[in-house]
């Protein structure tokens, strides 16, 4: 590396882990305890203003450079989750885990935990109180954000009302089989997915074959609400869950066909 490019590393470090300063942080924290809004273009404000919150409101020191340095390592890594917010409360509160998606979780739900951090306050919430959002529960899987929000309610239409809660209820089945502590899992699923919308083809495994049509019937009921006509893939797919035999098997021939088709959602 050229003496240079050295020069502008260092320089770029410094201003990284530079505290922020108390003026800065003392607006963007209002602005989060009245409003809900969470700067979106600096991560290292965001994760103090956060964690000022959990603080009860307190300020924390900012002229530590060993802590500010650690607490930059942290904001820094957003959207990674690799890391958590420094809440000691236990058990885990709804409030402690919606900052995490806030700050930590990728881009979508990242913006949904913001979403409902915000509409929270406007009901009231104080984010400063450890009960913030404690009505609607801790979900067992899945993110507290769009749990709070209600999302898979929201999928519960006509004419597939039984249908949707019927989907809503394997769901719980098939995350109870899954092994969340294998994150290789998860890659072999989305792949999956991916196989199956593109070329219709499904895997071997049975808990993955269960995944992968949950999940494509999950994504019907999304395009339904957006007014797409899906009633020949959903009158298939609930012939697929509630028929057996060759009536099932050939419902899902042709759900397959479909998906290689690219008539699926």
């Amino acid at each position: 590396m050229r003496p240079r490019d050295k020069r502008i590393g260092r320089v770029k470090q410094a201003i990284e882990e530079a505290p922020v300063r108390r003026h800065l942080l003392r607006e963007a924290y209002q602005w989060f305890k009245d409003f809900g809004d969470l700067p979106e273009d600096d991560d290292h404000v965001a994760f103090e203003v956060l964690q000022q919150a959990l603080n009860g409101g307190k300020e924390q020191p900012l002229v530590d450079e060993a802590k500010v340095r650690a607490r930059v390592r942290k904001a820094g890594i957003a959207h990674q989750r690799r890391e958590a917010l420094d809440d000691a409360a236990w058990p885990p509160s709804v409030r402690a885990l919606l900052f995490n998606e806030a700050l930590f979780e990728f881009p979508a739900l990242r913006a949904a935990a913001r979403a409902q951090i915000a509409v929270e306050v406007a009901y009231g919430g104080d984010v400063e109180n450890p009960a913030f959002g404690a009505r609607h529960g801790i979900p067992v899987y899945g993110s507290v954000a769009l749990h709070m929000g209600g999302w898979q309610k929201r999928l519960v239409l006509p004419p597939y009302e039984f249908q949707a809660e019927q989907l809503l209820v394997r769901f719980d089945n098939i995350r109870g089989q899954i092994p969340h502590e294998d994150p290789k899992w998860f890659e072999v699923q989305g792949k999956a997915i991916v196989k199956f919308k593109e070329t219709g083809e499904l895997p071997d495994d049975d808990l993955h074959i269960d995944s992968v049509l949950a999940n494509v019937e999950m994504d019907q009921l999304v395009a339904h609400k957006k007014g797409k006509d899906v009633s020949e893939v959903m009158a298939l797919l609930n012939t697929v869950q509630r028929r057996d035999g060759e009536e099932q098997q050939e419902a899902l021939k042709r759900v397959c066909a479909m998906a290689a088709e690219g008539r699926i959602f």
